[in-house]
């Protein structure tokens, strides 16, 4: 197979803000990442497709690097883009190639529409290390200084960042689809100010973002089927605080028989209640990740059932409301 590769070096133009604080003597500032911006780009073939994808490596606040997938309508545009992932992180190059060639269904649909889409690696989740505080910059010696250790959520904030730059895509009109774990991570970013334009929250785990304890998360299946259940081992308090600093609009789909519904349905039900941009549906769907796992046959031919197909239809519709070709 031939590569191309591209290197592409732009400045994070990171907005204005004040210094986030002093932790033992140090100043932090708002994370960015050092210019010049570098990312790396491997344009590769599609099974099946005449569009290809940009396997791109795209540097993080401190230096490392993280592959997404980034794949574009024909035509110079801007394009509108949404942003696909799921999961915990951590599974690198081999992940993004293996949805974008053998999971791609709902990414289809979206660049037949006129949206450009990309599939999304992050580093890999770190148990229970959200605190709610945003990730600031300092130095130490010649060197940069966290006031943290960076998360998963801070690489989706880093990626919306850099396509919001690319040339061909329009920098107001970048969406998030994350599943799962990538819904939860969602949620984070949106209260400490990620700023797009629309967001779907399918499934989220936001166990962490409700506050939950993690001995109340800790065995390898934990269930919370409804709100009474998760309640418990909540703090509304807390999570209070975070939800009425969302500003973006999000649209909670939700899946009737998922052994975490308690969570997802309690996170819409409080920032319905804090007067958030928010809207929801559930479906009785036996897949987690209904909206995004849409299966193969043995000849490469997807096949969405009917669930799956009118989810993709709201889907679409919701992201036309904020953010149409």
């Amino acid at each position: 197979m031939i590569r191309t590769t591209a290197l592409i070096c732009c400045a994070w133009l990171c907005a204005a803000g004040a210094v986030l604080g002093q932790q033992q003597g140090k100043v932090f500032g708002p994370a960015k990442v050092t210019e010049p911006w570098e990312a790396f780009v491997f344009t590769e073939p599609v099974v099946n497709s005449e569009i290809p994808v940009d396997i791109t490596l795209v540097e993080t606040v401190d230096g490392l690097f993280t592959p997404i997938g980034i794949r574009r309508p024909k035509g110079r545009g801007p394009f509108p883009i949404v942003l696909f992932f799921t999961g915990n992180g951590g599974a690198g190059v081999q992940q993004v190639r293996d949805y974008v060639n053998n999971r791609a269904y709902t990414m289809e649909r979206f660049l037949a529409e006129g949206y450009a889409v990309a599939w999304l690696n992050y580093r890999a989740e770190a148990w229970f290390a959200y605190t709610g505080t945003p990730l600031g910059v300092g130095r130490q010696q010649a060197n940069q200084l966290m006031s943290r250790p960076p998360l998963e959520y801070d690489d989706l904030r880093t990626i919306v960042d850099y396509v919001k730059r690319l040339p061909y895509i329009d920098g107001g009109k970048v969406g998030l689809a994350g599943n799962s774990h990538g819904g939860g991570m969602i949620l984070r970013a949106a209260a400490e100010g990620l700023d797009v334009a629309a967001a779907i929250a399918s499934e989220p785990d936001a166990s962490e973002f409700l506050q939950m304890p993690p001995d109340a998360f800790a065995g390898e299946n934990p269930l919370y089927p409804t709100m009474e259940s998760a309640a418990p081992h909540l703090d509304k308090k807390v999570a209070m605080e975070r939800i009425r600093r969302i500003k973006i609009p999000i649209f909670f789909m939700n899946r009737d028989r998922d052994e975490l519904q308690g969570l997802f349905e309690t996170a819409y039900a409080w920032m319905k209640e804090a007067g958030c941009n928010v809207e929801r549906v559930s479906y009785d769907h036996p897949v987690h990740g209904y909206l995004i796992r849409v299966p193969k046959d043995d000849k490469g031919v997807y096949h969405p059932d009917t669930i799956q197909v009118q989810a993709i239809q709201q889907a679409l519709d919701f992201f036309k409301k904020y953010m149409r070709p």
